[in-house]
């Protein structure tokens, strides 16, 4: 065999081995990109699962609000007395959040201190036996700012001294919330909360609404509570007083900040009231008011507030509002007013009787009450300037602007040159420093 032949054979083996090799680190390649790949598809498998799986525990807490939220509101909308609703509003608050500690503190008698009134999951020896200063801790800063305070806020158990006693002293397990419960006077107690297995930044809202509906039962039932009524209904028609009124719409403020939601106040008076009491008399007049008042709080809803300013001026606090929703409800309760026979007795003809009101939106209208109050007394005084029987929307700089009812009734605008046709010379000045 000559050289020329091995040579050639030697270099077919070297080509196929190389060719081989080659081969070989080209599926050595293919399979580590198939590998990274399958790696890669397995991470976001990994990841979409879950995505799934948080998912899929987001969905069944939400469905699970769905479900419980409207049952713990009829429990907590229920006719009963104030010492019932912190028992209920415990219990729902445990089984809502799966809470393993939910007490409601309030302030013992003839002291500061805070103290436990009911709860579970607290030791038995707690109720009305432990103290709590409350300028202390988690407590303190949840009664200075006047809202919700988790553990997760900063500085949420700053401040605490070891001469006073705080809540955090004497749980095992920090306060996850702490949120004022509020009513008719102000803060009356305080919901706290422990052991949440929860995103508590997810649950605050929720910790914030269900307070709101222990704070209104506790506003209604104080309401509504025949041995104190008479410091909060007005005697001559059973509606909400200046007092009360005033007090609730300052608590409706503060929610209605917390879910920004709008809240429309209504402020409307009798036309030509005086020439009822000059034909008829006082007492003719009396009449009429108690009637105008059972007239709307039948005509409004349960939600919504009915309240007597003084004289023959009326107010209507309405919740969870758009302008346009409150502008229809208002002109329906006018026209429901101008139809409405009013039997006096001793006098064979009915009578009937117009209103005509003002308008304001919070907080488009005004940021506080004093603002809404004045912008919607505004708005009366200008419905009156031009006609009366009609309703004026508030502007934004609290004065009286053409209103949606103007447009779509076709009437004027406002003219400022326009002689007045009521003798007053204006608006009153209505200041609430005597609330």
């Amino acid at each position: 065999m000559g050289p020329y032949p091995f040579i050639i054979t030697m270099a077919t083996l070297v080509f196929l081995t190389a060719i081989l090799v080659i081969e070989y680190m080209r599926s050595r390649e293919v399979s580590g990109k198939d590998s990274d790949r399958n790696r890669m598809k397995q991470e976001k498998l990994g990841a979409l699962s879950a995505e799934v799986k948080y998912l899929k525990k987001e969905l069944s807490r939400k469905s699970e609000i769905t479900d419980q939220f409207p049952r713990i509101t009829k429990r907590m909308t229920e006719k009963l007395s104030s010492d019932a609703y912190p028992g209920i509003a415990v219990r729902s608050v445990k089984e809502f959040l799966h809470a393993r500690k939910v007490g409601y503190f309030a302030p013992l008698d003839g002291s500061s201190d805070y103290t436990l009134v009911v709860g579970t999951g607290f030791p038995p020896h707690w109720t009305g036996k432990i103290r709590i200063h409350p300028d202390e801790g988690i407590l303190g800063k949840a009664l200075q700012k006047r809202v919700v305070v988790s553990r997760i806020d900063p500085h949420s158990s700053s401040g605490r001294r070891s001469s006073r006693p705080s809540l955090e002293d004497f749980m095992e397990d920090p306060p996850d919330f702490v949120a004022p419960v509020f009513g008719v006077s102000g803060i009356v107690g305080v919901l706290v909360v422990a052991g949440c297995p929860f995103e508590l930044e997810e649950e605050r809202i929720s910790v914030s609404m269900l307070t709101d509906l222990l704070s209104m039962a506790l506003e209604n039932a104080t309401h509504l509570d025949p041995h104190k009524s008479g410091m909060w209904v007005d005697q001559l028609t059973g509606v909400a007083n200046r007092f009360y009124f005033q007090r609730r719409f300052e608590s409706e403020i503060r929610r209605t900040e917390n879910y920004r939601h709008a809240l429309a106040l209504f402020m409307f008076d009798i036309d030509e009231f005086k020439k009822i009491n000059d034909v008829h008399g006082h007492q003719a007049g009396d009449v009429v008011i108690r009637t105008l008042a059972g007239l709307v709080q039948r005509n409004t809803r349960s939600s919504d507030l009915v309240g007597r300013y003084g004289g023959d001026e009326f107010m209507v606090l309405i919740t969870s509002t758009t302008e346009e929703q409150a502008v229809s409800s208002v002109e329906i309760l006018r026209e429901k007013i101008s139809g409405t026979d009013i039997a006096i007795p001793g006098t064979e003809v009915p009578v009937r009787i117009t209103v005509s009101g003002g308008l304001a939106m919070f907080p488009a209208h005004g940021q506080s009450t004093t603002e809404l109050f004045r912008a919607a007394d505004d708005a009366l005084f200008e419905s009156k300037r031009n006609g009366r029987n009609r309703i004026q929307v508030a502007s934004s700089s609290g004065l009286a602007t053409e209103s949606a009812i103007d447009r779509e009734a076709g009437r004027e605008p406002f003219d400022p040159n326009k002689k007045s046709v009521d003798s007053e010379a204006g608006p009153p000045d209505y200041t609430f420093g005597e609330f």
